[in-house]
């Protein structure tokens, strides 16, 4: 009759001389295929069979980690061209109510609310006060490029006021417009809870709030003082 300490001694000593060892079983193959190990759903099975059935799941956890890179891919890729094309128009634009016509278009194409606020805005309606902003700025920013998630009630008054086309259990992206000092914010709102989260990546929209910084800091409000006084806030 063995004894235990014996056969736990042994059993380590084999464990690791397998690990010092892992190509023991290359000359060997017979060996593998009178390996047996206990499995819950198979009985005891070979450990060839195991290996290939490990090696299938391995390769089904690839295809999908694949496909879902290609579907990211391709959805940047789609998404970086809106945005180059949104960043054309708006560097052809004349003033700024035109750039935010072009901002609100390209929000509504892709099934978003856009909000952009300003500090000094000729137009009230895109107004946020100093204290308002450093508020947000100081309890979401804090030294990120951007806040993604959802937004608490005081919060979203603090940023669009009563705005009701603010969802209040939709996600937000909202970025910080400034040049040398700052100029206010730029958001998108999705009805959606989950389309906007912390772990999403913000190159394209930290691109394009420089671009409407640059803009704002340069353009005028409106190409005339007739012009437009009545378009739609954003």
């Amino acid at each position: 009759m063995s004894h235990p300490e014996a056969d736990a001694l042994t059993a380590q000593i084999v464990e690791d001389y397998l690990r010092d060892h892992p190509d023991f079983f290359v000359e060997r193959p017979e060996l593998v295929d009178r390996l047996s190990l206990p499995h819950q759903q198979m009985g005891s099975v070979s450990l060839v069979h195991i290996q290939l059935a490990r090696q299938r799941q391995r390769i089904e956890e690839l295809e999908e980690e694949i496909t879902t890179l290609m579907s990211l891919a391709a959805s940047n890729d789609k998404t970086f061209h809106e945005f180059m094309e949104l960043q054309d128009k708006v560097l052809h634009c004349d003033s700024l109510v035109d750039v935010f016509a072009a901002v609100r278009q390209m929000a509504r194409q892709l099934g978003l609310t856009v909000f952009i606020r300003l500090l000094e805005p000729v137009d009230s309606r895109y107004a946020i006060s100093r204290e308002h902003w450093q508020r947000f700025a100081i309890n979401h920013f804090n030294g990120k490029d951007a806040y993604l998630g959802r937004l608490r009630k005081a919060d979203r008054q603090l940023l669009f006021g009563d705005d009701d086309r603010a969802p209040e259990l939709g996600s937000y992206v909202i970025l910080p417009l400034a040049k040398q000092n700052p100029l206010g914010i730029l958001a998108f709102a999705s009805d959606d809870g989950g389309h906007y989260q912390p772990c999403m990546d913000t190159l394209f929209l930290r691109h394009l709030a420089l671009v409407l910084s640059h803009v704002i800091d340069t353009l005028p409000w409106h190409n005339s003082d007739e012009e437009r006084i009545s378009q739609p806030s954003a």
